[in-house]
């Protein structure tokens, strides 16, 4: 569960529950995720946030996820 923490520190600690590369584009870095988030499923996790944020979630390869503004 997190309430109201930078986009950035979310994606932290997804990164340290996946293999793997997470990139968070400064551009997002800041937006505020208040909710509850399985470290279990990260691509879970990070499809609910790209549902209720204003992201995208670019995967590279398995190992190389990007998430920035949606639309970019």
């Amino acid at each position: 569960v997190v309430r109201d923490q930078r986009l950035a520190d979310v994606l932290a600690e997804l990164a340290r529950h996946r293999p793997g590369f997470l990139r968070c584009d400064p551009e997002v870095a800041d937006l505020r995720v208040s909710g509850a988030l399985s470290l279990r499923d990260t691509d879970g996790a990070l499809q609910a946030l790209a549902e209720r944020l204003p992201i995208a979630v670019q995967r590279v390869t398995r190992y190389w996820v990007s998430v920035g503004p949606a639309g970019a």
